[in-house]
């Protein structure tokens, strides 16, 4: 038997403030993604006994939302998912406030990559580096590991002005990346461009309820996993394992196969990267798979990292794409009891008995995990893992 799922408002820097009746609740999480999560608020007694009205109280931008249930097994209260409201409609008729809000990714969207230098020496004008006039704090380099350059952004940022967010340790490593100011970047995107590289790590702001009570966001990009460092991963349910893989071919289990959808429109084997410009000059990669099982050579562009202006990175770009692209986009939908706490990034090994795929054992990757305050049961979404 599970808790009842609970929300509480917070504010812009993870203080309580109240908690939120709510009529229906719904979360979407996914890999290296900000997600979402929507609340219907029914205009009860309860609601109406917030003093100054909850339009006072609920600022955009101005507080976080956090859906949380007490896990009976572990003692602590599991937040399903937080993020700051970012729109709302008021029905006036019904009676109803629909909510929505991001998820901790959200947050780095509201902060550009901008040496914090520039605070205090900024001056409307002209910018203009060349050789006599070097960058100086238009540049922010970082270095490390991955993980450590996805740090180093989001603590730049912070510099700006605090937020809810906790770092990890430094990791330390070889890469640089350069991050020219200039181009305005917003953190979030230069976080994902980190994520889609063909070596890069998957990373997550997982919302946590520290024992203040007060509400952070771990920032986490790869794990310690020898052979997965890159990928995060907190529950594995494996076959030979003690956790066991799932049984969706067996009658009564809390886990079913619910669609298996294909699609060919991303596939490619050929793919060229086009970069930013040195004067009158453009940067352009290719990388071509030729042990492709694709029948037809593919050729496709990626035209959106045109602030890359080193080959290297190009070609991780492009290295990214061939293995990205040469099996078809294939997504396995599973309704699983939420009794198992699944998150993105997990592995699941499941047993199924299907006319489609036949009778054999699926080895999947979950991408993308939905719940509901009115269900027990999540949606999960998977890729086979390889």
């Amino acid at each position: 038997m599970l808790e009842p799922l609970v929300v509480d408002v917070f504010g812009p820097l993870g203080d309580p403030m109240f908690r939120l009746p709510y009529s229906k609740a719904s979360w979407s999480d996914s890999i290296s993604e900000t997600g979402s999560l929507q609340l219907d608020v029914d205009y009860s007694r309860e609601v109406l006994r917030i003093p100054r009205g909850l339009r006072e109280l609920l600022k955009l931008w101005g507080v976080i939302i956090a859906a949380h249930r007490f896990d009976l097994v572990s003692g602590v209260d599991v937040v399903k998912h937080a993020g700051p409201l970012t729109d709302y409609t008021w029905d006036h008729q019904s009676r109803k406030l629909q909510l929505t809000c991001g998820g901790g990714w959200s947050l780095t969207s509201t902060r550009l990559v901008l040496n914090h230098t520039l605070e205090s020496g900024w001056v409307d004008g002209d910018v203009l580096v060349d050789e006599e006039h070097p960058a100086g704090a238009w540049v922010l380099t970082l270095t490390g590991s991955y993980s450590d350059i996805a740090r180093g952004l989001v603590a730049e940022a912070m510099k700006w002005g605090a937020l809810p967010i906790t770092l990890p340790s430094v990791q330390g490593g070889s890469r640089t990346r350069t991050y020219n100011g200039y181009d305005v970047a917003k953190v979030s995107d230069r976080l994902d461009e980190l994520a889609k590289l063909a070596d890069g790590n998957e990373i997550r702001f997982d919302p946590r309820l520290k024992s203040d009570g007060t509400l952070t966001f771990d920032l986490r990009s790869g794990s310690n996993i020898v052979g997965h460092e890159a990928e995060i991963i907190d529950h594995s349910w494996l076959e030979d394992t003690d956790f066991g893989a799932w049984h969706a071919d067996v009658p009564g289990q809390r886990v079913k196969l619910k669609t298996v959808v294909g699609s060919g429109s991303g596939m490619t084997n050929q793919v060229y990267v086009i970069g930013g410009k040195h004067g009158d000059k453009t940067v352009m990669a290719r990388v071509t798979d030729n042990s492709s099982v694709l029948p037809l050579l593919i050729q496709s562009a990626d035209t959106t990292h045109t602030t890359a202006t080193e080959l290297a990175t190009l070609r991780a770009y492009a290295q990214a794409g061939v293995a990205y692209g040469a099996y078809p986009d294939e997504t396995f939908s599973l309704e699983v009891g939420e009794e198992f706490p699944v998150r993105p990034g997990d592995y699941a090994d499941v047993w199924v008995e299907d006319d489609f795929l036949g009778d054999m054992m699926l080895q999947l990757k979950i991408t993308d995990v939905d719940g509901s305050s009115d269900s027990d049961w999540l949606t999960v979404q998977a890729r086979e893992r390889g």
